[in-house]
């Protein structure tokens, strides 16, 4: 009997130990990632401020430290109030990458399987660099950094792949009117951008139009008209509407869609979105010989699904969909595509 109870307690010693051992190694290897992280992201806030003071040491009225705090936080407020740009942070969706101030680093780590296609796996850098001493409203964008990580034979066009490095300038509003000018490279193909924007708030809808243009060295011009029409429906949920028109030089008929968001997030951590979309262009062709058709050439919805998890600078999506086009007679093409976003800086 004695024998047995020593054995018995000799083994839940050992479990325990064993256990003990696990979280420890558990917590080391979290502590190891955190300081990883943490260290890289003063590294990046170093080389960002860095950045900024060398320019801003080009200009007469550079701004001090607590200044460029303060000014930080104005742009924020200035280009974000109210929960519907919280929901557009948190998503990390086109209307906020294309408005955001804040001073970041995001590396995104991609999967995309498809019934019709090819599996594709890439990876996409995006980096912003406000610069408050050098001017009040200067930022320096780093986007586009992208290649596939499995196999080096990309798919896409090498120039196609080439970053995007330039600076924007966020104007004053004028008359209620957003103004962001920029000025860029993507290898040898320089450009210029200009966007606009204004706010509408009519009842619980609130509809802002934009206007894009870009002219460059390959392309010639570029112009875009984007409205969105959003409702909050709750603190965590929102509806989304957008219309979208594109017209390009070298480039036959105009572009087209229509799509309807529904966003919802959990307490920061989580949240799910699903989108409806219809696209299509007035001249399109699946080939050279395909006879032009003007209707909808592209059907498809995604379920989106967002959390950041273990901490706040790590997040995953699972992205689940189903396009009908018209390049394969309207079959269904079944996806699913796997992101996972790290993020150095202030975030």
């Amino acid at each position: 009997m004695f024998f047995r109870i020593t054995i018995f307690f000799a083994h839940v010693l050992f479990l325990t130990t064993l256990h003990a051992q696990e979280v420890q190694e558990k917590y080391d290897f979290q502590e190891y990632i955190d300081t990883k992280q943490k260290n890289i992201s003063q590294d990046v806030n170093t080389l960002f401020n860095y950045i900024d003071k060398s320019l801003g040491g080009m200009f007469s009225d550079s701004l001090s430290d607590s200044t460029c705090n303060d000014l930080e936080d104005r742009l924020d407020k200035a280009f974000y109030s109210g929960n519907e740009n919280a929901i557009d942070e948190f998503f990390q969706n086109e209307k906020f990458l294309n408005e955001t101030n804040k001073t970041f680093i995001r590396l995104r780590l991609s999967t995309l399987l498809q019934s019709k296609e090819s599996t594709r796996y890439n990876y996409k850098i995006r980096a912003h660099i406000p610069l408050s001493r050098t001017k009040k409203n200067f930022n320096l964008f780093i986007d586009n950094i992208k290649d596939s990580y499995i196999d080096e034979t990309n798919p896409e066009d090498d120039i196609e792949n080439l970053p995007d490095i330039g600076v924007n300038y966020f104007s004053p509003e004028y008359h209620g009117i957003k103004s962001r000018y920029s000025i860029g490279t993507s290898g040898l193909n320089l450009y210029a951008r200009a966007r606009y924007s204004k706010v509408f708030n009519t009842g619980k809808w609130t509809i802002e139009p934009i206007q894009e243009f870009k002219f460059s060295i390959k392309d010639d011009w570029r112009e875009t008209s984007i409205v969105y029409f959003d409702r909050k429906l709750k603190d965590t949920s929102m509806l989304r509407f957008g219309l979208r028109r594109q017209s390009q030089s070298h480039i036959d008929g105009m572009d087209y869609s229509l799509s309807s968001t529904y966003y919802h997030t959990i307490k920061g951590k989580s949240g799910l979105s699903l989108s409806q979309s219809f696209s299509g262009n007035t001249k399109y062709k699946v080939d050279e010989y395909d006879t032009p058709y003007s209707g909808i050439n592209d059907y498809s919805t995604t379920l989106n699904w967002r959390k950041s998890v273990w901490r706040k600078w790590f997040s995953y999506e699972v992205q689940p969909g189903v396009s009908f086009h018209r390049q394969y007679d309207y079959k269904a093409n079944y996806m699913i595509r796997l992101n996972l976003d790290f993020y150095f800086g202030n975030i």
